[in-house]
């Protein structure tokens, strides 16, 4: 290739001359195009309540404390408005990842991270402020209350079981779940943290009891979702079998035991009833009308 083809590739083009005028038609000046504007959507960086302790290894959430998410605009409320998402169950789902900016399962996120990731979209969406029906705990009179989302805790540290010494708090095992003693029944329980995977199969099994008019079971179907083993006995019959025939004071023990365990996001205000006087700290309900306020 010669030195001149060389340098027409990377010399700045040149304007061609301006060509002579042969006809008696009026040329047009050439005007530049105006530039598109620009637009971005502003993104936050949310805190994991679970500080990305308790995924697996070679999870995106590993070790990661934060997850960077953006702003909802109105796309995310044409996937809230979506009565074909809402039908099937998955509207958060692709709620989460719309906004989400790494490529994240939703499912794959441990339900306390989710929950997090959820309340700081609907802040990013339509502000801070939550009113909803909440009813009264003392005398049952129902009444608007506004929440503020902004008063946000997180919980990421396994508090000590019910009922026990400060010494019999939870184990945290290597592959990331925790082992406690039940002392009525001396006996330990091993429990995992619940994903998106969990919740949604269990939705699933109370649609399906509820189509077929079946008993609801969501106590024991719950337990047997995140309980691992039962004294080192991981099998699935050893399981089912001590959550079916579990006293109810130990059943509520456990669970007791495991909301202690769980990374999560709290969200209380003080209540005050109208009616009665009765006062409160309440924690914020995700009712329906949580991401369809009545603007």
């Amino acid at each position: 290739m010669t030195e001149r083809n060389n340098l027409d590739r990377v010399a700045t083009p040149q304007p061609s001359p301006p060509q002579p005028n042969h006809s008696n038609q009026i040329q047009t000046p050439n005007v530049e195009k105006p530039q598109q504007m620009q637009f971005s959507v502003p993104t936050e960086f949310v805190d994991l309540p679970s500080n990305g302790k308790y995924y697996p290894p070679g999870h995106p959430l590993r070790g990661r404390e934060s997850v960077e998410i953006k702003f909802m605009t109105a796309r995310e409320e044409d996937i809230l408005a979506s009565t074909a998402l809402i039908r099937r169950g998955v509207v958060f789902e692709r709620l989460l990842q719309s906004v989400m900016v790494d490529r994240i399962d939703p499912n794959d996120l441990l339900i306390g991270d989710k929950n997090a990731l959820l309340i700081a979209t609907r802040i990013s969406g339509y502000g801070p402020e939550y009113e909803t029906e909440v009813q009264c705990p003392a005398c049952s009179n129902k009444s608007e209350f506004a929440f503020d989302l902004s008063e946000v805790q997180l919980k990421s540290e396994a508090q000590p079981a019910p009922y026990s010494d400060p010494e019999d708090e939870a184990v945290e095992t290597e592959n990331g779940t925790f082992v406690f003693e039940v002392p009525a029944l001396n006996c330990t329980v091993e429990v995992k943290l619940l994903n998106g995977h969990d919740e949604k199969r269990l939705s699933q099994i109370t649609k399906a009891k509820n189509k077929n008019k079946l008993v609801e079971t969501f106590v024991t179907d719950t337990l047997k979702s995140y309980i691992v083993s039962v004294n080192g006995d991981s099998s699935r019959a050893t399981v089912n079998r001590f959550v079916d025939t579990l006293p109810a004071r130990q059943s509520r023990y456990i669970r007791r035991a495991y909301r202690r365990i769980v990374p999560t996001v709290s969200i209380e205000s003080e209540y005050s009833c109208s009616s009665c006087g009765h006062t409160q700290d309440l924690e914020v309900p995700l009712n329906a009308d949580f991401f369809w306020p009545n603007k």
